[in-house]
C-alpha cells in the first residue's frame, strides 16, 4: 500500500474499530484470534476481553487462553460469558514439556472440558520460524522430537477429558512432516489447526498445504494471502478477505463438507511483510534428507506467485503512528469479517 491508501483505510477504520451495535448475522462458525489483533491488544491492555471484541462484532466464536491460574472465579465468569452468548472457543494451551508440567496441563485441559462443550480443542502452535529458529537441519530434528515427546506425554490427558488437540502447522513443520506425526501418534485426539497460509514459508503452494492436512483438520486458522519476490527471496503477507488468491467460498465448503460445524478463526495479520529468503544459502541448511524440501515443490510455488501476483500493495505499517496501526488493522479485520458475511454465507 502507498502511504495515502494506508491512511486512507486508517480512517475509515476508525468507524470500524467499535463493535456493531446490531450485526445483521451472527457468523456462528467464525471466530478471531489474538495474533491479529495485536494493535488492538496494545491499545485497550491486559484487561481487554477478546470474548467480548468477537460477540460484539456479530461472530460466534472466538480464539483465547484461559484465566490466568485458573482461578474459580475467573473460570466460571468466562464459562458464563460464552453460555450468554452462546459463544464456542479453541483455547491455546501449551502441551506438557516434561513431566513437571503434567498437573498444570491436567488442571487446565479438565477446565476446557468443563464449558460445557463450547470449547473445540486445546491449540500449541509448538514454534516459530523453522528458517530462523534453527541454523541447521540438525537442529531441528532434536526440537522435533521433544514436541513429539510432548504430545505423546499430553495425550493421556486428552483422552482422559476427551480433549481434542489441534497442532498448528506455525511455519516449523512441512505439511506432510505434520500429517505423519499426527498419525503416529494413533491418537482420535490429536489433529491439526490448518493455517492455510504459513506453509508457503516451508515451500508449499496453500492448496498443497490444505490437501496434505485437510483429513487431520479440527479447526482453520482462516485468512487470506498475498505473496510477492524480493532479492533474497519470498514476501509473504495477510491481506484483508478478497484481496488475495485464496477460494474462502471453496474452503469453507471443503471443511464444512467433513464438519458442518468447523470453525473458522480469524487471523489477519496486519503487518509489514514476512520475508522468507529462500535464495540464501542458510535458509537451504534446515532441511536434509530426513527432511527434505523437494525442488518439484520450489518450482511449483515459484510457478504459482508468478500465476497470483499481488492485486493490491503488500499491506505495511512501518512508519505509521500506533493511532494509525490500530486504525488500519481494524479496518482489515472489518473487511474480513464483512466480506465473509456477505460472501460466506454458511459461516
Amino acid at each position: 500500500m502507498t502511504r495515502r491508501e494506508i491512511l486512507k483505510t486508517a480512517a475509515a477504520g476508525l468507524a470500524a474499530a467499535a463493535p456493531a451495535a446490531a450485526a445483521p448475522k451472527v457468523l456462528r462458525n467464525m471466530g478471531s484470534a489474538g495474533p491479529g489483533l495485536g494493535a488492538r491488544i496494545r491499545a485497550e491492555g491486559k484487561n481487554w476481553d477478546i470474548v467480548e471484541y468477537c460477540h460484539g462484532k456479530g461472530l460466534g466464536a472466538a480464539h483465547t487462553n484461559l484465566p490466568a491460574g485458573l482461578e474459580a472465579e475467573a473460570v466460571k465468569k468466562l464459562r458464563d460469558q460464552i453460555e450468554k452468548y452462546d459463544m464456542r472457543l479453541t483455547v491455546g494451551l501449551r502441551s506438557p514439556r516434561t513431566d513437571a508440567d503434567l498437573p498444570t496441563y491436567d488442571a487446565s485441559v479438565k477446565a476446557a472440558a468443563e464449558m460445557n462443550g463450547r470449547v473445540v480443542c486445546v491449540h500449541d502452535p509448538f514454534s516459530g520460524r523453522r528458517y530462523e529458529q534453527f541454523k541447521s537441519a540438525a537442529e531441528y530434528h532434536e526440537f522435533f522430537k521433544v514436541c513429539k515427546a510432548s504430545v505423546q506425554r499430553a495425550e493421556p490427558v486428552l483422552r482422559k477429558y476427551k480433549m481434542p488437540l489441534a497442532i498448528e502447522n506455525h511455519k516449523a513443520w512441512r505439511s506432510q512432516e505434520l500429517a505423519d506425526w499426527v498419525k503416529e501418534t494413533g491418537s482420535e485426539y490429536v489433529g491439526v489447526c490448518l493455517d492455510v497460509v504459513n506453509n508457503v514459508s516451508l515451500i508449499e503452494t496453500p492448496m498443497q498445504t490444505i490437501e496434505t492436512l485437510a483429513p487431520y483438520t479440527i479447526f482453520v486458522s482462516f485468512k487470506d494471502i498475498g505473496v510477492d519476490f524480493y532479492k533474497d527471496g519470498l514476501l509473504l503477507s495477510e491481506v484483508p478477505f478478497g484481496d488475495g488468491h485464496l477460494d474462502l467460498a471453496g474452503l469453507v465448503a471443503r471443511f464444512q463438507k467433513k464438519n458442518p460445524r468447523m470453525l473458522f478463526q480469524l487471523e489477519m495479520l496486519t503487518r509489514d511483510p514476512l520475508e522468507v529468503p529462500i535464495f540464501t544459502e542458510q535458509y537451504w541448511k534446515i532441511y536434509d534428507e530426513k527432511s527434505p524440501a523437494p525442488s518439484r515443490d520450489l518450482a511449483l510455488l515459484i510457478q504459482w506467485i508468478r500465476e497470483h501476483p499481488p492485486k493490491k500493495p503488500l499491506p505495511r505499517t512501518s512508519g505509521l503512528t500506533a493511532e494509525q496501526r490500530l486504525a488500519l488493522e481494524d479496518a482489515c479485520n472489518q473487511q474480513c469479517i464483512d466480506y465473509a458475511r456477505a460472501r460466506l454465507p454458511s459461516l
